[in-house]
């Protein structure tokens, strides 16, 4: 059996998406405070969260960092100038806590076999692809996490990490429908190309959407 770990329980992507897997016959962990069937919750206070998880299962096998979170004055764009406070604040949940957290469990997945990391993004912070006129502080945020990831990914995949980048696509897609996107896209290994080794697409760090599309960082 599979030990899950979710960084957190607040949306309703997080909720289906932590049901998906207690369904996939996996143990599921979730920092949070609201009970969800088939979830084991833990404190969250970090250290006492990677204790009890220790304890409790003694590793990791998927990690899945759900922090995306946006401001609701991040309205700011080129014209009107910018907010250095809603900057910082979305900088710290998007790029700091995420780094953080994964600095404290990182032990637990060492200990694992699965050795999956899984993060959320948003192709509004595509620099390709992105079309949006204000929102900066999300954007660089998301941005600096697709750094981070990237830094990541030559550290741990030569130990055998791989990694999963999503986009649950909140406005537009369903989070039942995201959820389960999500949880396909976690627990299933990417393609050889030709069956050709030199050619595994494991190797590429990229993110894919609800629906299943590929975007370029």
């Amino acid at each position: 059996m599979q030990i899950i770990f979710i960084t957190g329980i607040e949306t309703e992507f997080d909720k289906k998406l932590a049901s998906a897997f207690s369904y996939g016959n996996c143990k599921v962990f979730a920092m949070g405070e609201k009970w969800i069937e088939g979830v084991t919750l833990l404190p969250l206070n970090l250290t006492e969260a990677y204790f009890t998880l220790s304890k409790c299962a003694g590793h990791i096998d998927i990690y899945i960092d759900v922090n995306d979170k946006r401001c609701e004055n991040d309205i700011f764009n080129v014209r009107k100038g910018i907010s250095d406070d809603i900057m910082r604040k979305t900088y710290e949940e998007n790029v700091i806590k995420p780094m953080t957290t994964l600095e404290v469990f990182l032990p637990l997945l060492e200990a694992g076999n699965g050795k999956r990391l899984c993060f959320l993004t948003s192709t509004e912070a595509s620099i390709n692809e992105t079309r949006c006129t204000e929102g900066y502080g999300y954007n660089m945020a998301k941005a600096a996490l697709h750094n981070f990831l990237q830094i990541t990914k030559n550290v741990l995949m030569p130990r055998g990490y791989t990694f999963r980048v999503f986009d649950p696509m909140y406005s537009q897609a369903p989070p039942e429908m995201a959820a389960q996107a999500a949880f396909n896209y976690f627990v299933r290994r990417r393609g050889i190309e030709r069956g050709d080794k030199r050619r595994d697409d494991e190797d590429n760090l990229v993110f894919r959407d609800a629906f299943g599309r590929q975007h370029t960082w």
